[in-house]
């Protein structure tokens, strides 16, 4: 099994934090790890909406599906589109992309999200997208887009607390929260990595999933920065009803 960073440690960072990689970084994750998530997304309701795309030209789809059959690790079916792809990858997938007007998200392959509805940020620009984020730095939004696209690849991770192992927190799905007789804690990962297309004005955004589970959770740190998160952002998080049982758990020998 990988290593997984506990980036809770560092705080609740309210700014991007991307960090410049290598390209045989891009794609991480033991063959046992990807095979999880890859089963995770054949277990996805039927009617839940996971593709979606507006304006997304057919060259650049076939670039990124090129890039994507070349490099996973993940043994792939020779398919036509990245829909057919979607499934048989481990990462989730977005396109975003500029115009002469704006940035926007231009496709997406997004069957395990952590809360958002692919369908509802299709079309969005960056700042749009990240608008809900209580707090988060957006100023240099368009320049940050700019980055993705022309430099790169960066890595960056994003975390939440939640209460089951289940990969897949679409908003349909119920909600799981805290269990007083038997606590159950994991912390969420999110390795998200941006790979620039910049023949095509465009960026693709890899999304995979990691579990921490209770036992090897950092409990002072997470602790720590918990206290130090606002309400807002506990809500954004969906643990402010569960805030104080969850920090006397954490506070236990």
């Amino acid at each position: 099994m990988s290593v997984l960073p506990h980036p809770y440690r560092e705080g609740y960072k309210l700014t991007p934090q991307l960090k410049k990689i290598t390209s045989a970084a891009i794609f991480t994750g033991s063959p046992a790890e990807r095979e999880i998530l890859i089963a995770e997304k054949q277990r996805i309701p039927a009617a839940q909406i996971w593709h979606v795309e507006r304006d997304c030209p057919a060259d650049l789809q076939q670039a990124v599906l090129r890039f994507l059959q070349d490099g996973v690790p993940d043994p792939v079916p020779n398919v036509a589109s990245l829909r057919e792809l979607a499934p048989h990858i481990a990462e989730d997938f977005v396109i975003h992309r500029k115009d002469d007007k704006q940035d926007f998200m231009s496709f997406g392959a997004v069957m395990l999200p952590t809360g958002w509805r692919p369908d509802e940020k299709i079309g969005q620009s960056f700042r749009d997208i990240h608008g809900p984020i209580p707090e988060m730095e957006l100023s240099q939004s368009e320049a940050l887009v700019d980055a993705m696209i022309g430099a790169g690849p960066f890595e960056r991770y994003v975390w939440g607390v939640r209460f089951s192992d289940r990969k897949n927190d679409h908003p349909d799905q119920p909600k799981v929260g805290w269990n007083a007789e038997s606590p159950q804690v994991w912390i969420k990962l999110e390795r998200q990595v941006t790979v620039g297309f910049p023949a095509h004005a465009a960026t693709l955004f890899l999304i995979r999933q990691s579990l921490i589970p209770s036992d090897e959770i950092d409990r002072p740190a997470l602790a720590k920065t918990l206290r130090a998160m606002s309400d807002a952002q506990l809500v954004y998080k969906g643990i402010l009803s569960e805030i104080e049982p969850l920090l006397e758990w954490l506070d236990r020998d």
